[in-house]
């Protein structure tokens, strides 16, 4: 296993055995991509700010169920997404019932996470959510540069250590890490718009 990955499961582990410090090392790791998908799903900053928090809540929840085969960035990402899916789905709820409280909501704050971030069940609709947010993944990568393109390739359809990526571009880690955050923050920009309604 490469030092880094090595280094990150260290700390994933620690964070499971509920080590205060690995968990404040996590979360200054991982703050700048959590907030910047946070700020594209959201149009204000107290809105982008309740993601964030939600998002390393799920993650202090479900960190236990990481799988080290895949990349920790596409998980945090999987989370954002379905915390994202989960504040539409109260604000729909809200609308529709005039009530403030969310539907399956009963002022507790452990039921105030959303359910199905989880459950490891799929049902149809999350099924037809995922299906139609690969279509949108596809145009989004579509609008992003083609070097982005080739680096998320290496990253996630190759599986590629950081070391690996970095030794075949020649650059140094830090440098591939600051790059592929830009890439992956790109990628969420243009996803979000698709994601709108009317988006293109």
């Amino acid at each position: 296993m490469a030092e880094a990955e090595h280094g990150l499961q260290s700390l994933i582990e620690r964070c499971n055995r509920g080590d205060k410090q690995a968990w404040e090392e996590f979360y200054t790791m991982y703050f700048g991509l959590v907030s910047s998908v946070a700020k594209r799903y959201s149009s204000q900053a107290n809105d982008a700010e309740d993601i964030i928090q939600e998002v390393f809540v799920s993650l202090f929840r479900t960190l236990k169920r990481y799988d080290p085969t895949r990349s920790i960035e596409a998980y945090i990402l999987e989370i954002a997404r379905r915390v994202r899916i989960g504040q539409h789905r109260k604000a729909t709820a809200t609308k529709r019932a005039g009530n403030p409280v969310p539907l399956g909501v009963h002022g507790n704050d452990s039921e105030r996470e959303f359910m199905a971030m989880t459950s490891t069940d799929e049902d149809q609709e999350h099924s037809l959510i995922k299906a139609q947010e690969k279509s949108l993944l596809r145009k989004a990568m579509e609008s992003i540069s083609e070097n982005c393109r080739d680096l998320l390739a290496l990253r996630y359809n190759r599986a590629l250590s950081y070391k690996e990526i970095a030794d075949i571009l020649n650059v140094k880690e830090v440098t591939l890490r600051s790059r592929l955050q830009r890439c992956l923050a790109s990628l969420s920009k243009h996803y979000s718009k698709l994601a709108l309604p009317g988006g293109r």
